[in-house]
């Protein structure tokens, strides 16, 4: 899951036609598994190993008469910290056998909770200039959150590509917007039947992803 991180829409979309559970596999009818470590591991390892080339090879020990060692000495133990944190592996289930979902790292429970806690959802950022970017993250309690794309301009692709996954997992699908038609659930918490998050849909209704504001 390491090169999850880079990941394109392009990429995604290729990855669903070799399996179309992507990023889980299907252990049987109705039985998704995840098995990953965090992208950090890698992350942490560059960091430490560049860190620790720097203050070895006394590349910046002084700057301007200035001792600059600390520097790369406190990435070293940032890198470190990141290694280590990074390196029990994650796994998660998605059993609608049983309808719950259980989330565990190196073997140890962490979570386990209904189908409604679990899904996947756009999220939005901008920038400077007010240009809007889409992430596609799977989400849910007490799960560190997975970017399945990283930034994208083009939203239709995005909703697509979330829509699609959501419904192969049978998960719910969340828009960027906290009020939106374009949400999919397909599983209510218990006794819940109606959410005022969920608008009802209006034809011809397509609002530009340039002028949204609400950021997820």
């Amino acid at each position: 899951l390491w090169r999850l991180g880079f990941c394109t829409e392009r990429h995604l979309a290729k990855c669903l036609k070799s399996n179309s559970f992507y990023p889980f596999t299907q252990q049987q009818p109705g039985v998704f598994v995840l098995q990953y470590y965090l992208d950090t591991l890698w992350k942490g390892a560059l960091l430490f190993v560049v860190c620790l080339a720097l203050v070895s090879l006394d590349f910046v020990r002084q700057v301007r008469k200035q001792e600059t060692w600390g520097f790369p000495a406190f990435g070293v133990g940032v890198g470190l910290w990141l290694l280590v944190s990074s390196l029990p592996r994650r796994r998660l289930v998605l059993n609608h056998t049983h309808g719950l979902y259980h989330f565990s790292i190196r073997g140890r429970t962490v979570c386990q909770g209904p189908m409604n806690l679990i899904y996947v959802r756009l999220a939005l950022s901008s920038d400077a200039y007010g240009r809007c970017f889409f992430r596609l993250v799977l989400c849910g309690h007490k799960l560190e959150p997975l970017v399945l794309v990283q930034l994208s301009e083009r939203y239709e692709q995005m909703e697509y590509l979330g829509r699609h996954i959501a419904r192969k997992l049978n998960i719910n699908y969340f828009d960027y917007l906290v009020t939106s038609y374009r949400h999919v659930v397909r599983h209510w918490p218990l006794g819940g039947a109606f959410s005022p998050g969920l608008g009802q849909r209006k034809p011809h209704m397509y609002p530009p992803p340039r002028q949204a504001t609400t950021e997820a």
